[in-house]
């Protein structure tokens, strides 16, 4: 067990990851209450140089909800921000463990027939933890990729909010990898966000064409068509299963071409700066941020990087060799190259 000095040490390298990044703000998407309170405590200790929001898991709720009251969520002290609750569905696709309607073309992970993957909680057990969070006024971000997973957030959010979509609650269903164009006419119905993974168009894609065939692989992570249809979309790394890499990100979703060169789902294509917005103004909306961070404008946090080349104007298929030269946050150099 790491001594408090190693934590120390451990926080600030951690932070580093992100800033050399260009990160300024990060998400910890899944806080179990130990480390919770490890993030508690750099906070406490001003130890914390990049803003930090923190979705406690779902089955912490009661643990995290005796030591802060809902009045800790949604606001930063000290960089720390309690965001809201995660609640995580299914497993991965690419490991055979996303929940789907129909089934793997491969079978399951230990030869199962007919495999279409599993619920992490029955469908009555996650209308139930989600009518907890939002009795308690919080935010909800699900972890949800196969389409049957989708399906069970879309059942608990119209259950827990008894069919009021009206309140701005932002509910987030991150991944949403595998999601049928009547589910994003859903999200955009029942106000709910999409936080894509194009990376997996580059890194997993040849796993998802095995076990899910070629048609829904190409739709994976449908920004294109989400956008046309309204749905606020972000995207995101999962780090770290994949490269924090925030220009990774923009040429994953602009260019959408896997490790063997191979063009993937090519008419879900979107422009660098939809890609950017993705990770910037979306994100701060996200988080509901929109009105001091996400995007150039006065009145706004100074939270800038400077890369060394211009996305909006290379070749698309360079921009994953753009260099971030300095990350700014609030106006102070937190890296430099």
């Amino acid at each position: 067990k790491p001594s408090s000095d190693q934590l120390k040490a451990q926080v600030k390298s951690g932070q580093m990851i992100y800033a050399s990044a260009g990160i300024t703000t990060a998400q910890e998407g899944a806080t179990h209450l130990h480390d919770l309170i490890i993030l508690q405590n750099a906070a406490d200790a001003g130890d914390l140089f990049i803003d930090v929001v923190s979705y406690p898991f779902i089955t912490e709720i009661d643990s995290v909800m005796s030591r802060y009251t809902t009045s800790d969520f949604g606001q930063y002290k000290n960089r720390l921000k309690l965001g809201g609750i995660k609640i995580t569905i299914d497993g991965s696709p690419q490991g055979r463990t996303a929940f789907f309607t129909s089934p793997y073309l491969t079978g399951g992970p230990e030869g199962q027939k007919n495999w279409t993957g599993e619920p992490t909680f029955s469908q009555a057990t996650a209308n139930d933890m989600l009518k907890k969070v939002y009795d308690l006024g919080l935010q909800c971000t699900f972890h949800a990729n196969g389409d049957a997973a989708i399906d069970m957030c879309i059942k608990a959010h119209e259950y827990a909010s008894g069919g009021d979509f009206t309140k701005d609650r932002r509910t987030t269903v991150i991944h949403s990898q595998f999601v049928r164009p009547d589910q994003l006419d859903t999200y955009v119905k029942e106000k709910i966000l999409a936080s894509f993974y194009t990376e997996h168009t580059f890194f997993f894609a040849d796993a998802h064409i095995r076990n899910r065939g070629e048609a829904q692989a190409s739709f994976l992570s449908p920004m294109k068509t989400a956008l046309a249809k309204g749905v606020k979309c972000t995207n995101h790394t999962d780090f770290n299963v994949a490269p924090i890499d925030q220009l990774l990100v923009v040429w994953s979703a602009v260019n959408r071409i896997s490790r063997n060169g191979e063009p993937i789902g090519p008419e879900e294509c979107i422009t660098p700066y939809q890609s950017l917005q993705a990770i910037t103004s979306n994100a701060a909306y996200q988080y509901f941020e929109e009105d001091r961070k996400g995007s150039l404008k006065e009145g706004k946090l100074a939270d800038l990087v400077i890369l060394d080349k211009n996305p909006l104007k290379v070749d698309p298929m360079e921009t994953k060799e753009i260099k971030v030269m300095e990350t700014i946050k609030e106006g102070t150099t937190i890296y430099k190259k």
